[in-house]
């Protein structure tokens, strides 16, 4: 890409960026494919608006090198010997085994036993920033599942080293440059750096943050990344595995969320490079070309790698939705092998036509594997939604809870504790079989349901503490209540003050705001932290919470009318301070 371009593509990519992730959006896709398909759109294959994909692919896996450095600033030492298992075992496994499945397929085609070898470990690696993203869009990447797949990404990563030494080993004729040191001095390098790491390293950090200029401390973050990435480079090692090393030699740091907050936007915006980057690299001509040989590659790809990765899991002791959920977030190719697949046809063990077969898979299967894990998350949601509702028991119970999460389960368990017997309905599946695991009684059903209600008894119910998630369910269950079951007792959580203003205007009498009680007792704390006495600290707050209370109801007649609403807010907000400072003065020795 040449310096008269940059500008332009600059442009291009932002206009990408803002124009295309917010349409996926709204049509329900995630930003990985909508990075792809922007590729593909701004490349040689759509309107050729960037010439070079490659000059964009190198430049962009910066991002994937500053993904690393925040993943290593959030795993410390200790948390990674707790994953040695998932590292060691599991990953090592994973890797072994798609790597013999893949390199013996590549064999039986044809291919030299040299060729076979390298495109087995090429396509056995995956990509961590697709796998990474996509456990983050979909919350697993703190759970076991998560942990596991975090692990095996790891042990990739660290196989890096003696997948380039072996292909090196195996094309002699590779054009690259030499290992500057021997194997012993690479070694030694590499201790030395992280001696550095652990007793120089905080001494600049703290220099650094002394001065209290907060773009010193970003350019002291790039700088810390990518001077580690090029020392691991020049090294022969991988220019990720010493970012990922600084991130980790920093994760007890004080500085560790400023520095993760530092590197999150340029993070964010050039891994979204890397994958338009990847959607650039697509000779999609093949696809009319020849595409029985570009489904046979793909298929042999995703299949071997979701099955091998599937049968691990499940003799590591996950269910079989959680081993197949992992066999696809790992089934696609990794950034990596767009490297060596290169190496390898510039050693000549690889015909150009063959790399680019190769690469054109790699990228569809970075492409399919969101919408295929997004496909097998949603047979999930079917399931639940074709459960039938547990067969509720005859209680003489005059208590129910609908809604068994947080403030449903503590309310639970003071009823339980005082003797009280009650009967807790929960809509969703997994929750309550959850729950139960700990000893919780909560049954699968929908509140909304008027058959669910009267199954639960409600008929002779005295008290329904309606603390459901969904404030329409929440206002569907209460507006049920009360045109049918007058004679309970609501008692209703309100997630906001809106959500408040609606029971309210259903006629529900008691609502209580779920945060506003803890938000009240911190206020008091802090009144008396400045010195109040206790009594003094009470009274303001009892004074504050029966004016808001005030609010609120005379706002509920009001709540679609947003004029209004100001208007009492701030009328009340005078009237409050001139309350406050009234208890202050007689609270005054």
């Amino acid at each position: 890409m040449q310096n008269s371009d940059l500008l332009p593509s600059v442009l291009y990519f932002l206009l990408a960026t803002v124009l295309v992730i917010p349409l996926g959006k709204r049509l329900g896709l995630g930003p990985i494919l909508c990075y792809l398909a922007a590729g593909v759109f701004l490349g040689p294959g759509g309107l050729g608006l960037i010439s070079d994909p490659q000059a964009v692919l190198h430049f962009a896996e910066l991002g994937v090198i500053l993904m690393l450095f925040v993943l290593g600033l959030e795993l410390n030492p200790a948390k990674l010997w707790e994953l040695r298992s998932a590292i060691f075992g599991f990953g090592s496994s994973q890797l072994l085994l798609c790597w013999t499945l893949l390199g013996a397929l590549a064999w039986l085609v044809g291919l030299s036993w040299q060729a076979a070898l390298v495109i087995g470990a090429a396509l056995s690696l995956s990509s961590t920033a697709f796998a990474v993203q996509l456990m983050n869009e979909h919350r697993l990447l703190t759970t076991p599942l998560g942990r596991d797949v975090f692990g095996i990404l790891l042990l990739q990563d660290l196989a890096v080293i003696p997948i380039l030494l072996l292909t090196g080993y195996l094309a002699p004729a590779q054009a690259s440059q030499e290992q500057v040191l021997p194997w012993y001095g690479v070694l030694l390098a590499f201790g030395l750096f992280l001696l550095a790491g652990r007793f120089i390293l905080p001494l600049f950090l703290r220099l650094v943050a002394q001065s209290g200029v907060r773009e010193v401390l970003t350019a002291f973050a790039l700088l810390l990344v990518i001077g580690s990435a090029e020392l691991m480079n020049w090294l022969g090692l991988s220019a990720g595995l010493g970012a990922f090393v600084a991130g980790i030699m920093l994760a007890n740091s004080s500085y560790r969320h400023q520095l993760e907050t530092d590197i999150e936007p340029f993070k964010g915006l050039l891994l979204g490079l890397f994958f338009m980057a990847v959607g650039m690299s697509m000779e999609l001509g093949l696809l009319l070309s020849q595409p029985l040989l570009l489904l046979g590659l793909l298929s042999a790809l995703l299949l071997s790698k979701a099955l091998v990765i599937g049968l691990l899991g499940k003799l590591r002791h996950h269910g079989w939705r959680a081993s197949i959920a992992m066999g696809l977030i790992l089934a696609e190719g990794g950034e990596f092998a767009f490297v060596l697949l290169t190496l390898a046809k510039l050693g000549g063990l690889l015909d150009e036509d063959i790399v680019n077969a190769l690469v054109l898979a790699i990228g569809l299967s970075m492409a399919l594997t969101p919408l295929l894990f997004t496909a097998f998350r949603a047979t999930r949601r079917k399931q639940q939604d074709n459960r039938q509702p547990d067969a509720i028991e005859a209680s003489q119970s005059e208590v129910i809870i609908c809604g068994f999460g947080r403030v449903g389960q503590i309310s639970g368990r003071l009823l339980a504790s005082s003797g009280i017997p009650f009967v807790a309905l929960d809509k969703d599946p997994r929750h309550v079989d959850v729950v139960r695991q700990f000893g919780g009684e909560v049954y699968f059903g929908d509140g909304t349901r008027l058959d669910m209600l009267m199954a639960a008894g409600i008929a002779r119910s005295r008290v329904l503490l309606l603390a459901v998630d969904v404030v329409e369910d929440s206002l569907a269950i209460a507006s049920l209540v009360q045109q049918h079951f007058p004679h309970v007792t609501l008692i209703a959580r309100a997630r906001d003050r809106n959500h408040a203003y609606r029971l309210l205007a259903l006629g529900v009498k008691q609502v209580f705001r779920e945060t506003f009680g803890s938000a009240l007792n911190a206020a008091e704390q802090v009144l008396q932290g400045l010195g109040l006495s206790e009594v003094q600290a009470a009274d303001m707050a009892r004074t504050f919470a029966e004016h808001d209370q005030a609010l609120v109801l005379a706002g509920t007649a009001h709540h679609h009318d947003l004029d209004a609403l100001i208007r009492i807010s701030n009328e009340g907000k005078a009237e409050l301070a001139s309350l406050l400072r009234g208890d202050r003065e007689r609270n005054k020795p």
